[in-house]
């Protein structure tokens, strides 16, 4: 990578050892290839100056806060007139991730035994003009006013850093021997590290998973690294399959030793792949998974799109129905989604039906007409109704009048559809099971885009206590939507209920 225009003009002191040196015999730290080009880019070893400003973006478990501690410790134990300024996106990353590593290459290599420094949880001082300390990033005023020979500013995670932090950091950086370094991961563009690149005054680094040696040789040369076993997980979790069809439709990402493409999603880009991009759009189930999964209408008029093709004569008449109730509270409608069932599939969705001024008991009405309708026909009709709130009760009426159903709270524990996940609730089950289905193809949606981005602006998260899986909290989805995902809900209800049913009939034949 070519080197910025703006560089430090001060040499490295004789005798001391070069930071690649320093790195691999004191800290036993692999320096591999991309670990090595930071470190040239930092302090060269034939001493010639280094860059003033360096921006490393990287995938996940590339060692990447590992080589930055390096470098602090490095520049710390070199230069005897130097202040390290660390910060990362969160007082916990500064204090257990970058200080963390920090301390732990300390204690390993012993560095400061016998050295006459005091030494802190985020501080090590050798005397007030020299010193290396963690900064809150959530308090720019603590990040002002530093001066010394030499500064090196390092930022951790620091696509998470606020402009306002990243200012006043930078703001110390007027001496001729500054240098600041930027370790992320490329997840938002709307970043300083993404305007820093566009400027063209930084030298970048890019790492992706594929330029690491354990990828490169299937091997664990760097244990807790990135693997290709993490990139296969990550790949069911974070992307899909493209077969030939698809392939034509999106874009590719072709893996040799599994000999497979896979769709490019923001986050194979931004955590695999170490590239910029949007994840402010991505949702957990991509949107162009969700287009190839449409059934067309194409050549049926209009007045005939209710009509589905025939149930094959003599096969089992099924249909899920599912209801998310929102009686028009807060702007929510309550919608009714329902899928006919075919026995060779795959199941297709039938026509909506939603209203904002519908009462529980009309609701609980509704839903007995459509059951008893069914029953007329001679279909059996697998009913999922939200029992979160309002829910409960169309669910007390439903059971009062004696129609079997499914009453499903959203915030309930999960029903083990999914062996080795940690899914936090019912809700995140319901959208793990409608992603697996668009992916396995067993089921074809209605061709509704304003349907299509609701589902798509469903957000994978994780629980605050136990850190299992969870999807995004509805209000802060219909904040940044403008409009809850009541059609996406009442989908993965529907589906929901008919594996509800599934376990049901295991239980019955379990003696």
């Amino acid at each position: 990578m070519p080197r910025s225009q703006t560089q430090q003009t001060a040499t490295q002191p004789a005798n001391l050892p070069s930071l690649h040196e320093f790195a691999e015999k004191t800290l036993g730290i692999t320096v591999w290839p991309k670990i090595r080009e930071i470190f040239d880019a930092f302090a060269p070893e034939d001493g010639t100056p280094g860059s003033r400003k360096i921006l490393v973006r990287s995938c996940n478990g590339a060692g990447k806060t590992t080589a930055l501690a390096a470098i602090c410790n490095w520049y710390f134990m070199t230069y005897p007139d130097s202040i390290v300024l660390t910060t990362a996106s969160s007082w916990n990353q500064v204090r257990w991730n970058l200080w963390g590593e920090i301390r732990r290459q300390a204690r390993a290599a012993k560095l400061y035994d016998g050295r006459e420094v005091t030494m802190f949880e985020t501080k090590i001082e050798v005397t007030e003009k020299h010193f290396m300390i963690g900064i809150s990033p959530n308090i720019p005023e603590n990040a002002m006013g530093f001066h010394a020979p030499r500064i090196l500013v390092a930022v951790d995670e620091a696509t998470g850093v606020t402009r306002e932090i990243m200012t006043a950091l930078t703001g110390n950086l007027t001496g001729e021997h500054a240098q600041i370094v930027l370790i992320c991961n490329p997840i938002d563009r709307d970043s300083y590290p993404f305007e820093a690149e566009q400027s063209g005054d930084w030298t970048v680094i890019h790492i992706s998973a594929f330029d690491h040696p354990n990828v490169e040789n299937d091997s664990e040369e760097i244990p807790g690294a990135v693997s290709r076993t993490w990139i296969v997980d990550r790949l069911k979790s974070w992307t899909t399959e493209l077969t030939q069809n698809l392939l034509d439709a999106t874009r590719g990402l072709y893996i040799k030793w599994l000999d497979r493409w896979y769709r490019r999603s923001p986050m194979v880009d931004a955590r695999i792949l170490g590239e910029w991009a949007d994840l402010e759009h991505e949702g957990f189930i991509p949107l162009d998974l969700i287009k190839a999964r449409v059934w067309s209408r194409k050549g049926i008029p209009r007045e005939r799109w209710g009509d589905l093709p025939p149930v094959p004569e003599g096969a089992p008449r099924v249909r899920a129905l599912g209801v998310d109730i929102g009686r028009g509270v807060g702007g929510d409608a309550t919608v009714y989604a329902s899928f006919e069932i075919y026995p060779d599939g795959p199941d297709l969705q039938r026509l909506f039906v939603s209203t904002y001024d519908e009462n529980l008991m009309e609701a609980a009405e509704r839903i007995r007409n459509e059951y008893e309708e069914c029953c007329q026909q001679g279909i059996e009709l697998v009913i999922a109704v939200d029992d979160t709130g309002l829910g409960g009760g169309v669910c007390d009426k439903l059971k009062k009048d004696g129609i079997p159903h499914f009453p499903v709270q959203f915030g309930a524990s999960e029903r083990g559809l999914f062996p080795g996940k940690e899914i936090a609730n019912t809700r995140a089950e319901m959208y793990f099971l409608l992603k697996e289905e668009l992916l396995e193809g067993t089921i074809r949606l209605l061709d509704s885009d304003r349907f299509h981005r609701e589902i798509a602006a469903v957000r994978l998260d994780r629980h605050e206590g136990n850190h299992r899986y969870k999807m995004e909290a509805k209000n802060i989805t219909k904040r940044r939507l403008g409009r809850s995902t009541d059609f996406a809900d009442a989908t993965a209800l529907a589906r929901y209920g008919l594996k509800l049913r599934e376990i049901e009939k295991r239980k019955k034949f379990i003696p």
